[in-house]
């Protein structure tokens, strides 16, 4: 498995644990005529990409359509052998994690979210008690500072799915 990838990229997986397409993956103690092979990743919503046969070994693509979903970050992942002879019988054979770099066509849920914000405090004025959805949430203010730090915390959180988030330089002094 790949150590970083941009969210859009496919995945291949290779014997040798580098990305190439078309390579197979051997697992000689559990050839594919015995065992099914599925990779999990807990991913904001989990996915399971399963791997097909070729002979006693497999192949495993994770396209372009299922990375571009995942937020920036890291992602765990971990690969399963299931026999097909035994119920029950399953065994992690791999496990690891993927560093994920936003990809730069994909929006944020938090723009939306910024724009009702915007739109509040511009409205301000005419409904001094109103209220904003939020990831399907109404979120009631009762005043200008709460608009003000809703909108804070909603632009970190846009700026932090973006991978635009500017660095925090945290300082000590010991006497």
């Amino acid at each position: 498995m790949p150590d970083r990838i941009v969210a859009g990229e496919s995945i291949w997986v290779s014997s040798d644990n580098s990305a190439q397409d078309g390579a197979d993956i051997v697992l000689t103690d559990y050839p594919a005529s015995g065992w099914t092979l599925a990779y999990e990743f807990a991913a904001s919503t989990p996915v399971s990409v399963s791997a097909t046969a070729n002979g006693d070994n497999y192949r495993l693509e994770v396209p372009g359509a299922t990375t571009l979903l995942w937020a920036s970050g890291s992602i765990s992942y971990a690969a399963f052998v299931t026999s097909k002879s035994v119920s029950g019988r399953k065994f992690c054979v791999e496990s690891g994690t993927i560093s994920v770099t936003p990809s730069p066509v994909r929006v944020s849920a938090w723009a939306a979210t910024l724009t009702d914000v915007d739109a509040a405090i511009a409205s301000y004025a005419t409904t001094p008690h109103g209220s904003v959805s939020v990831d399907g949430m109404a979120v009631t203010f009762r005043s200008f500072d709460d608009l003000v730090k809703l909108r804070d915390y909603v632009a970190y959180r846009l700026q932090s799915d973006s991978g635009n988030r500017q660095r925090r330089i945290i300082r000590a002094r010991f006497t």
